[in-house]
């Protein structure tokens, strides 16, 4: 492990377990201290700091004689999404208060675009669009569901890169020099398709609170449109109005 200091390592440990833990099931046995520190190269104590964090915040438990297991996230615990005057993206939000995003990537191709995608996009239906879709946790803890759409033209690169542990917005500005400046929604019940719900490992129909965003830049062109869908657990968002130039005057 390329950490050198204390502090460095424990987080890089910790950030590690957690996206392990992402792809593991609830009752998982992690492997054992010994193999754990040959893999991260990191002492005992540095280990079980970063595993006694994991088990205070309910993600890992310890049974005495049997090991660490991946336990159930604690109920009531969310990460909302704030939307307010300035357009960041939730995985700037999460990592600015402090907690740990990662992703795990389900599909990233090129396909056509449908009617939906074309209009919202200002491009041509059949127009080549990078289709993203992705499975987003937060310390641990499944969060949402997403697809994104994308135009390939002007974005190409985004169907290669890889997004599991970094913002696909901040991508977009570093690579290709985008300012989001403004974020239409739309927010609405629905219910799990198949699909969704093999993903966040809840039952068919089960009804999900959907987040659909057209993010624009700073010349309004459109950049990408996507919907988020949380379940029940996870379903909080923020929202920040403020009043557009002075405030009227009293009669």
């Amino acid at each position: 492990m390329a950490s050198t200091t204390g502090t460095s390592k424990y987080r890089a440990v910790r950030d590690s377990l957690l996206e392990r833990i992402s792809s593991m099931r609830v009752g998982d046995r992690l492997p054992s201290e010994t193999v754990l520190c040959d893999e991260f190269e990191v002492s005992r104590i540095t280990l079980r700091h970063a595993v006694d964090g994991l088990v205070q915040d309910g993600r890992l438990i310890r049974e005495h004689g049997r090991g660490t297991f991946v336990s159930a996230p604690r109920p009531g615990v969310h990460y909302p999404e704030r939307f307010a005057d300035v357009v960041t993206g939730f995985h700037r939000q999460q990592t600015s208060a402090g907690h740990t995003v990662t992703t795990r990537v389900l599909r990233q191709e090129l396909v056509p675009a449908g009617e939906k995608v074309a209009r919202l996009l200002d491009l041509p239906v059949g127009g080549s669009v990078v289709e993203l879709v992705r499975l987003r946790y937060v310390n641990g803890q499944l969060h949402q569901h997403v697809v994104t759409y994308l135009p390939y033209e002007r974005f190409p690169e985004t169907v290669t890169t890889d997004f599991t542990s970094g913002s696909l917005y901040d991508h977009l500005h570093e690579r290709y020099g985008v300012t989001l400046t403004r974020n239409d929604l739309t927010v609405r019940v629905e219910e799990a398709t198949p699909d969704v719900a093999l993903n966040l490992d809840v039952e068919v129909g089960l009804r999900l609170l959907s987040v659909a965003s057209t993010v624009l830049d700073a010349d309004e062109r459109p950049v990408a449109f996507g919907t988020a869908r949380h379940t029940p657990l996870n379903s909080e968002i923020d929202l920040s109005l403020r009043m557009a130039g002075p405030a009227p005057q009293e009669a």
